[in-house]
């Protein structure tokens, strides 16, 4: 996890991704998010999926985690995927 760690100019020149970062797929408020956003898609029959909010967790943190590497415009790094 990144979160929260500031690695600033030459203290961060990489970041490498090994695996989407999924929320827990058990967690009680992670299954019950997703049933509420499902019930609410059928309801209004359009919005957020509990499936398509999932994976936009994982790619939220991945999207995080390649920002700690370039902070600004004249920052530098690799990211492997």
């Amino acid at each position: 996890a990144s979160e929260g760690i500031d690695f600033s100019n030459h203290k961060a020149r990489a970041v490498i991704i090994t695996g989407l970062p999924y929320p827990p797929s058990r967690d009680a408020r992670v299954v019950l998010k997703r049933r509420f956003l499902d019930k609410m898609a059928k309801y209004l029959d359009a919005g957020l999926r509990g499936d398509q909010w999932y994976q936009q967790q994982a790619s939220r943190a991945v999207n995080q985690a390649v920002g700690r590497v370039i902070r600004h415009k004249h920052d530098y790094g690799a990211i492997i995927l």
